[in-house]
């Protein structure tokens, strides 16, 4: 049997193209059972509100640097005379403690401060002695304790207050002067000074026995009209007492300031004191700045 006649036993349906077997489409496929496929993670979304707010303290944060930068700027009074910007200021004062520990690792020790304590005598001895003379030209002007509001008091004030500055003035500024004839040895020898400072020292002298005389008579009046006409030697032994004890204080006062550093170390802490007001509002600014930084 040829072909011919075995295809035309099968008839029609032989002479049909053979279709494929189709699989079912992609997305209808069923992930298979125990599969460790995962679906991809959506991309988290940006929180706008916490943007903002982190924007907003980068921006706080650079304007406090600004604003600290430019308070460097600023012109201050130079205790040299003249003004300076804060960072020039900054700058003399870095200086200026750079040559103090210079010569101080050289051995020099005119550098050397007193303590905090012994430096706070002065403005002690000053209170009490405005205190003391007042008491005393209260007496000379006849003040009324009882009812003191009055002319006769304002009158013993401007007394007090006169001689009191100007005599506390003048026994700094001759500590000022013989500090400033301290060798690097700390000592201030009296043969060395010169005659500026030798007049000064001379009417400070003046100036404290003149004060310790003034506590003598007032002290001695008031024990006379408390104990009588015949104290006896109470009416020498207090007074005595008082003037010398108001004597060795205002003497205090010129060795405090002649022995407390030199003048370098002076200057550095007017350097220091001419920034100061601007450094530590700078240094807040920085602060603020920071914790801006680390919200």
């Amino acid at each position: 049997m040829n072909t011919e006649q075995n295809s035309s036993q099968l008839g029609p349906a032989a002479n049909l193209p053979v279709v494929p077997e189709t699989a079912p489409p992609a997305e209808t496929r069923q992930p298979a059972t125990g599969s460790s496929a995962q679906t991809a993670p959506q991309d988290r979304q940006p929180d706008l509100s916490e943007e903002a707010r982190r924007r907003r303290s980068e921006r706080r944060a650079r304007d406090h640097h600004i604003a600290a930068s430019s308070l460097h700027k600023t012109r201050v009074p130079h205790p040299d005379g003249g003004e300076r910007s804060v960072a020039d200021v900054l700058r003399d004062e870095e200086a200026q403690r750079d040559e103090i520990v210079r010569e101080t690792n050289l051995g020099s020790r005119k550098h050397r401060r007193l303590a905090g304590w012994i430096r706070r005598i002065p403005k002690v001895v000053l209170f009490f002695d405005f205190c003391l003379l007042l008491y005393f030209f209260g007496g000379i002007t006849n003040v009324d304790w009882a009812s003191p509001l009055s002319i006769a008091l304002a009158f013993a004030i401007a007394l007090d207050a006169m001689v009191t500055v100007l005599s506390y003035g003048f026994l700094t500024f001759t500590g000022h002067r013989m500090r400033s004839q301290k060798d690097d040895a700390g000592a201030i020898h009296f043969d060395e000074l010169d005659a500026f400072a030798r007049a000064a020292l001379g009417i400070a002298m003046a100036v404290i026995a003149v004060l310790a005389t003034l506590m003598f008579v007032r002290m001695r009046t008031e024990v006379i009209d408390t104990l009588g006409p015949q104290p006896g030697m109470i009416a020498l032994v207090i007074p005595l007492a008082v003037a010398i004890v108001s004597a060795a204080a205002n003497f205090l006062v010129v060795e405090v300031h002649a022995n407390d550093g030199s003048d370098e170390t002076a200057r550095m802490d007017q350097l220091a004191k001419s920034a100061h007001r601007l450094t530590r509002k700078a240094h807040r600014l920085r602060e603020r700045a920071a914790h801006q930084a680390n919200r």
